[in-house]
């Protein structure tokens, strides 16, 4: 699936993210039968298609932070709706471990993009500086 990305990192922490939150909704649907998973998988196309489509519509890098954070905010309240929909007094605990796991990691993608997101302000700012400098010359 073509998802999307600040840069090559970006990239691979996106598809990184979203084999792990297939991984959860996996982990949560294997006493199921296999279309609830593959239902949760066309929810996560869904979105991919509608942060792509946010993406081209952006004009200017001063949403460009909207747009990074998009994916992973979206894929966390569907996989936690999800996860509440499927959960059962049977598989309550692992439900809430599954939950849990996800929190982290989003937290951790989030600030990974954070960092991707800093990089590369710092860099457009240092190019704003030089040409900056040639046109006063």
């Amino acid at each position: 699936m073509e998802v999307s990305s600040l840069n090559k990192k970006h990239e691979e922490i996106l598809h990184k993210y979203m084999k792990f939150v297939q991984g959860t909704v996996y982990s949560a649907t294997e006493e199921y039968n296999s279309s609830k998973f593959l239902d949760f998988n066309d929810i996560i196309a869904n979105i991919i298609n509608y942060t792509n489509s946010f993406n081209n519509t952006l004009t200017s890098s001063s949403r460009r932070a909207e747009w990074a954070y998009m994916t992973p905010n979206l894929l966390l309240y569907s996989t936690i709706g999800f996860l509440a929909g499927v959960k059962s007094d049977k598989n309550s605990e692992l439900i809430d471990e599954l939950s849990e796991d996800l929190f982290e990691t989003t937290v951790d993608f989030v600030g990974e993009t954070t960092d991707i997101l800093e990089s590369i302000k710092m860099k457009e700012d240092i190019q704003k500086r030089i040409l900056t400098e040639i046109k006063k010359k």
